[in-house]
């Protein structure tokens, strides 16, 4: 524990709205490995995180430090752990004093081993204590811990919401006038452990799209397996009327993923395609935009997995950063909008060109994509995200 010590400075008063640490109920086979998520319900006013996980040692283990796995909310975070017989520590914190990913998600997810020897219908309650959290002034911030159970059992626990999750705002599959797009997406797990999920396709209104993939499958929902180390390939096949929307994929362990976004012509040729990495949910982002009159328009395509209507503020700035005009979007809970800038800025449609950017700003996290159009031809990249 000497090594932990002192690495968190505390106030004695709490400066935020209190969030959650949870621990989710999960399964595990006798002999087997099961992968345990700690959930923080919101990082966005946390830089630095402490807490202690307890559990039965006649039933659980940790074996190494490699089990201790980095979640999805840090951004630039380090991990220290102390293990111990029935105990674990963990300590997160940022040398660049950076919060972590507002939306919530895992901050670290542990690999337990079941022993061998544990009858099945058994279980080991995994509870949290001493848990303080701090922001980047030292501020206390207030924290809530809800512990869960591991079950022995041979079935498979199904992945935690959120806790391990990719999202991809921007997905099109179907034929148009002159050709056909097609959408993939690449999953590949890092863990030493299997790893189960469900990729989960939606239509901008939040329902349900149903797509056909290259392997035969068809549905909007597709589970997945990965071994060790192993990837997993699911390509749209642009057959169909073309629809537009977004991307969730959901699993039990941590993963990582990108998307290939492919335009085709009529006789099935790649015409452009872009690659893209998941993007986490934030509040604050930036998109440089790129118009030409009749030539070049460049957009942002936001996806609202909250269950809250989410009110955007989006400015448009010139190259030195000026602000220029500003316009509101809304986004009803599970709702995707891809919108061009002339869309929301219509005074650009007058202009022959126009470099600059425009900066969105909302209460509560969304992911965002940017978009590009040059003649006939879209694609996408990453959004900046603001500090």
């Amino acid at each position: 524990m000497g090594l932990l010590a002192g690495l968190l400075l505390f106030a004695s008063n709490s400066v935020f709205a209190q969030i959650e640490l949870t621990v989710p109920d999960v399964k595990g086979a006798p002999g087997g490995s099961v992968i345990v998520p700690v959930v923080i319900s919101e990082g966005r006013s946390v830089t630095a995180i402490q807490f202690v996980l307890t559990f039965d040692a006649a039933v659980l283990n940790i074996t190494n430090d490699s089990s201790i796995l980095a979640g999805g909310s840090l951004a630039d975070h380090s991990v220290g752990s102390n293990r111990d017989s029935g105990k674990l520590t963990v300590v997160i914190f940022s040398s660049s004093l950076s919060n972590l990913k507002p939306s919530s998600g895992a901050v670290v997810n542990v690999v337990f081993q079941v022993s061998a020897g544990a009858a099945m219908g058994s279980s080991s309650p995994i509870q949290i204590s001493g848990a303080r959290a701090s922001d980047t002034n030292g501020n206390a911030v207030a924290i809530a811990t809800k512990g869960g159970t591991l079950t022995v059992s041979n079935s498979v626990t199904t992945p935690t919401a959120a806790a391990n999750e990719l999202v991809f705002p921007q997905i099109a599959n179907g034929s148009f006038a002159g050709g056909s797009f097609v959408t993939t997406l690449i999953f590949l797990n890092p863990t030493g452990v299997p790893t189960s999920g469900e990729a989960r396709f939606f239509k901008s209104d939040g329902t349900p799209l149903v797509v056909s993939l290259t392997n035969g499958q068809t549905g909007s929902t597709f589970p997945f397996t990965l071994s060790e180390g192993g990837s997993v390939f699911l390509q749209t096949d642009g057959t169909g009327a073309l629809s537009a929307g977004y991307a969730r994929v959901v699993s039990s362990g941590p993963l990582g993923g990108t998307i290939l976004f492919s335009q085709l012509d009529a006789g099935g040729q790649a015409v452009t395609e872009s690659g893209v990495g998941s993007s986490s949910p934030g509040t604050h982002f930036s998109v440089p935009l790129l118009y030409s009159k009749d030539s070049a328009n460049t957009g942002i395509a936001f996806a609202n997995l909250s269950s809250d209507t989410v009110e955007i503020l989006l400015t448009l700035r010139d190259r030195a950063g000026a602000a220029l005009g500003t316009q509101k979007a809304v986004l009803a809970p599970g709702q995707h909008l891809p919108r061009f800038a002339t869309e929301y800025f219509t005074s650009l449609a007058g202009q022959p060109d126009f470099l600059g950017s425009i900066e969105s700003l909302a209460l509560t996290p969304v992911s965002a994509i940017a978009l590009k159009l040059q003649g006939a031809l879209l694609t996408t990249f990453p959004v900046v995200e603001v500090k």
